[in-house]
């Protein structure tokens, strides 16, 4: 993100030191400043959240009266189920949300951390670049440099492309909600926009928080479910029209491949893994399609995966495209 930011400063001040601080002041200023305000606004939104249990209790009883007039269920055995269940569920969202706010000084190290390095790798950018071509023969550089740059034009729009995208779900989502008459209404459409880069788990936890909330606030239930069917249709705008026509066909990967990203980025680096894996899935795409032997492994990442299944027999059926001749070779006879 700061790269660009960097070097178009670069053009204007001679020292590649000022260019970086510049840059941070340019980009990562105003990002804290959105950062502050989601934490703000949220500790304002939760800080009854102990009301959350009995608001629940409420809701569950009179749902679980209701079915039991219905169903003729035992009221007795109903409410236990209630207490051990519903309740107890209760607690995940409260125990998530005091243990995001007791690890604020972890997060603010860490983004320490984070500035300090990504100060270093600007500023001897340019070594680290060299002393990878350096270990490459001259015949292979160009080539190189090339998919190099293919991996930084695709990085840039995937960066400007999410931003769009964040910015239109969020006002796209926040007039849906000041329509239902959501409290907060761009706050959660803007949450809901900025959790979409961890797709599928973070575009659900954006609808399922202001579902909750809803449900502790409102006096009756068509607000809630107008919450749910408004994220429902919005999902569905997002994934067919919004993100094609922003991201582009080059960030398209297919779902088995994302939530398999999802579940390995998560556990090698938590959140930070996931939030990279799309990205990073894309960027390794654009990689194999660049070589002739991983050219296959590019289609397998694509989306519409089940429509080009007769690509790898039709185009890649040739020796130099098996990836088990870098491991076994024939034997001669």
């Amino acid at each position: 993100m700061l790269k660009p930011i960097v070097a178009f400063f670069e053009r204007k001040v001679p020292s590649r030191i000022l260019s970086i601080f510049i840059a941070y002041l340019v980009a990562v200023i105003p990002l804290c400043g959105v950062l502050f305000f989601f934490f703000n606004q949220s500790r304002i939104l939760f800080n009854d959240l102990p009301s959350v249990r009995g608001r629940l209790n409420e809701i569950s009883a009179s749902l679980f009266d209701w079915a039991g007039q219905k169903f003729n269920l035992d009221a007795e055995s109903t409410s236990q189920w209630i207490s051990d269940n519903i309740i107890a569920a209760s607690d995940v969202p409260i125990k998530l949300i005091q243990e995001s706010v007791q690890s604020t000084g972890y997060i603010l190290a860490n983004i320490g951390l984070v500035v300090v390095i990504t100060y270093f790798m600007l500023l001897y950018r340019t070594a680290f670049k060299n002393f990878f071509l350096a270990q490459i023969k001259p015949k292979n550089r160009r080539r190189v440099i090339q998919v190099l740059e293919e991996i930084q034009m695709l990085a840039k729009r995937y960066l400007i492309g999410q931003g769009l995208v964040i910015l239109i779900l969020g006002l796209l989502i926040g007039t849906g909600l000041w329509l239902i008459g959501v409290p907060y209404p761009y706050f959660w459409g803007f949450l809901a926009g900025f959790l979409e880069i961890i797709p599928y788990v973070g575009t659900s936890i954006g609808g399922i928080l202001p579902f909750f909330y809803m449900l502790m606030v409102s006096d009756n239930l068509w607000q809630p479910v107008g919450v749910v069917v408004l994220y429902i249709a919005v999902q569905q705008i997002e994934g067919n029209i919004i993100s094609p026509n922003v991201m582009g066909p080059s960030i398209k990967i297919n779902p088995f491949f994302i939530i398999l990203g999802l579940f390995v980025g998560g556990i090698i680096w938590g959140i930070a893994g996931m939030i990279l894996a799309l990205p990073i899935l894309a960027i390794s795409k654009e990689i194999f399609r660049s070589f002739k032997l991983t050219e296959p492994l590019s289609y397998l990442l694509e989306d519409g995966l089940s429509r080009k299944k007769g690509v790898f027999l039709s185009q890649f059926d040739e020796d130099k495209y098996r990836l088990f001749n870098l491991f076994f070779e024939e034997r001669k006879k």
